[in-house]
């Protein structure tokens, strides 16, 4: 007898499985799909690396701190993803053998996936900010066709996007949440000494 929580890991899987497969190219790109796929499975990123070495130089004071946090956001995300890979080292499609591969890539774990969770990760934090609100917006679409290009060419499973997606969306939460904490305790009244 198997248990719920099996059963519901391999209907889960099924899906994801399902999905893949109806984006995921099975025969080999032309030259002109495989060079746009290429371009949007890391250019995105590229694109998101730029902006936040942008703000860094920018004069004003409260781009330089959105992006020193969206920067350590990010690679506090790429850490907790190092930890999920080392409990839970899912092998990537072409790997597992349910796809081929339409660029070279490592044979490392696929969940969940290290560039989508920076471009999320990145556009949380930046959303969090009424400045910065816009370019946050930018990069979570971008985010987008960045998915779709890593599940067509065979490197990752939709559900490596999702778990992505839901780190994105932790980074925001403990953002806010990290944000509302230290403006509470910066206008909390001074203990009376009286």
């Amino acid at each position: 007898m198997t248990s719920p929580i099996s059963g519901f890991g391999s209907m889960v899987y099924a899906v994801d499985l399902r999905l893949f497969n109806a984006i995921h190219s099975p025969v080999p790109p032309s030259p002109a799909m495989l060079h746009v796929a290429r371009v949007l499975a890391d250019g995105p990123l590229i694109l998101t690396a730029l902006l936040l070495g942008w703000m860094l130089m920018v004069p004003r004071q409260s781009m330089r701190l959105i992006a020193l946090k969206a920067s350590g956001a990010a690679a506090a995300a790429l850490l907790a993803n190092l930890i999920i890979g080392l409990v839970w080292d899912r092998a990537r499609p072409f790997v597992a053998g349910v796809g081929q591969a339409w660029v070279s890539h490592a044979a490392t774990g696929s969940f969940p996936s290290d560039h989508l969770t920076v471009q999320w990760v990145v556009a949380g934090i930046l959303l969090l900010n009424q400045c910065s609100r816009p370019w946050g917006i930018g990069i979570a679409l971008l985010g987008l066709p960045m998915a779709w290009a890593r599940i067509y060419l065979g490197v990752h499973y939709p559900g490596d996007m999702l778990g992505a997606l839901g780190m994105g969306g932790l980074a925001m939460l403990s953002g806010w949440l990290w944000f509302r904490r230290s403006v509470t305790s910066a206008i909390a009244p001074l203990p009376s000494q009286g």
